[in-house]
């Protein structure tokens, strides 16, 4: 793929080479001085801790130089990563990596003729779960076949959760942030992830978590919302497709401007995160080729039967799962699996419990139960649908996830969790 050579694009392609060479995690922070073009700057925006007073920064210096490459110039994105490989000596990974376990490093991207490209520096995480890399390198070492704690497979990342702030996403996020990872809480109320990032940040004692304010259904939002994190943190390990909003309504009386919204956000969302994540993960990708990454779509049971008087939402979740099928067919040359998650209802969070719009409120309004004439009868008629009796928590969602990031030979499925309520066939 044709990219202009930008500090945006050059950040991915060092976060990897960080894996791949230096084997080590870290997030790669572009600094304010990179920005010689007035089209790519930072944006306050992005909430998190990582900026730094000028004596706290690293005072390990590397340069390398890519030469014949002019920044803002447009190549293809393997001939970038090709330069910054072949750049990058030996010796100064092994200084990278001696320096990352007590410090930052800065690194100077120069180009031809002494132009400046990127400066960068780059800010270590928690050490990476060894038995993880072993899976990667090793999938047949028989060490392996012992258990272990699936929630260290995320320690050392970054990863993004939209829709971050409320409800299943922001179980998610604070599991993952309470595992050692680095958590992009990306969400349409920018106060709300604001405030959840700080909280997680006091909670875990660490710099652990960003605030982004990302509109899912709109691609400029989404795609601003990339370019941020690859000048943040230079790139992500583990992408969360959460959003999404429903509208209960028989097809009979459905407005279609309904049915629309509830498409663009669910259906059409996804797919716009999915394309600018595949986009971020490929350059990283190529300065990591042996390095796996995950999409993973926050699906529901609704994606895998029918649900009444709820086509419209029913209807973006199965088509999302194709969309997870076609994305990992096209995306695992890159090493980045594409999976789902199927959820059961989480009755205790706002998309079922909001008092004027939560879904309890629509279902009664809208008769979807027959005979339930308050909340609590809606209630305990979904939960008698449940073989086990209860709906689903962010922790049983959050065991998912580590599965599927643990589990590097699984790309293209759909994950019930349901308490039995749906099951494969």
């Amino acid at each position: 793929m044709k990219i202009k050579v930008t500090p945006s694009a050059i950040a991915p392609i060092v976060r990897g080479l960080m894996l791949s060479r230096a084997s080590f995690s870290c997030m790669v922070k572009t600094r304010p001085e990179s920005f010689a073009c007035p089209g790519e700057r930072t944006n306050e925006s992005a909430d998190g801790p990582i900026d730094r007073r000028p004596e706290e920064r690293a005072e390990e210096h590397i340069r390398l130089v890519l030469d014949g490459i002019l920044p803002q110039s447009e190549i293809e994105d393997a001939e970038l990563a090709q330069a910054l490989q072949h750049s990058l000596t030996q010796p100064q990974a092994q200084a990278i990596r001696r320096q990352l376990r007590i410090g930052d490093v800065c690194l100077d991207i120069m180009g031809a003729a002494g132009a400046s490209i990127a400066l960068l520096d780059l800010v270590p995480l928690e050490p990476l779960d060894r038995r993880y890399q072993m899976m990667v390198q090793s999938p047949g070492d028989a060490s392996l076949l012992s258990s272990a704690s699936r929630a260290s497979v995320v320690r050392g990342k970054i990863a993004l959760v939209t829709g971050g702030a409320q409800g299943f996403g922001a179980e998610i996020a604070r599991g993952l942030a309470h595992s050692g990872a680095v958590v992009w809480i990306a969400d349409i109320n920018l106060p709300a992830a604001q405030s959840f990032a700080q909280t997680l940040s006091s909670e875990t004692g660490t710099p652990s978590a960003f605030a982004i304010d990302i509109d899912v259904s709109s691609e400029a939002s989404v795609q601003r919302a990339f370019e941020i994190i690859a000048l943040t943190t230079g790139g992500l390990d583990l992408v969360i497709s959460n959003a999404g909003i429903l509208k209960a309504g028989s097809l009979l009386t459905q407005p279609v401007q309904e049915f629309r919204l509830v498409n663009e956000v669910n259906y059409v969302g996804f797919f716009n995160i999915a394309q600018h994540a595949a986009r971020l993960l490929r350059l990283q990708w190529l300065g990591a080729p042996d390095w796996f990454t995950d999409i993973i779509q926050i699906n529901s049971k609704s994606g895998l039967q029918g649900s009444n008087k709820n086509s419209a939402y029913a209807g973006s979740k199965f088509g999302s799962i194709g969309l997870v099928q076609s994305f990992a067919l096209e995306l695992v040359e890159y090493r980045i699996k594409v999976n789902a998650i199927c959820p059961g209802n989480f009755f205790d969070g706002p998309l079922w419990s909001d008092p004027q719009r939560g879904l309890f409120v629509q279902y009664l309004n809208s008769g979807k139960v027959p005979g339930a004439r308050t909340i609590e009868d809606v209630r305990a008629f979904y939960e008698s649908k449940v073989p086990m009796g209860r709906g689903c928590y962010g922790p049983d969602v959050l065991k998912a996830i580590y599965y599927l990031v643990e589990q590097v030979y699984e790309t293209g499925q759909a994950l019930p969790v349901t308490g039995g309520q749906v099951m494969l066939n």
